[in-house]
């Protein structure tokens, strides 16, 4: 007999990214985003690993001349 309750057949990663990221952490994302625009920082330098949520919320608020490729 086969255990499937132990199989897992689905990429964590892309439910994580498309469901709890945005319940959980663009809230967040946003305020932390805010925040820095009210700095007006010159160039930034998001060196964070992870979902790539507050580099997003940061890219869409700061104006271009802080956001380098």
């Amino acid at each position: 007999m086969v255990d499937i309750d132990k199989e897992l057949s689905v990429s964590i990663p892309e439910p994580y990214n498309i469901y709890l990221t945005p319940l959980i952490f663009e809230t967040y994302a946003v305020d932390l985003a805010q925040g820095v625009v009210g700095l007006s920082p010159g160039p930034v330098l998001e060196t964070v690993a992870g979902t790539g949520v507050v580099t997003w919320a940061m890219a869409a608020l700061l104006p271009p001349s802080a956001v380098t490729s």
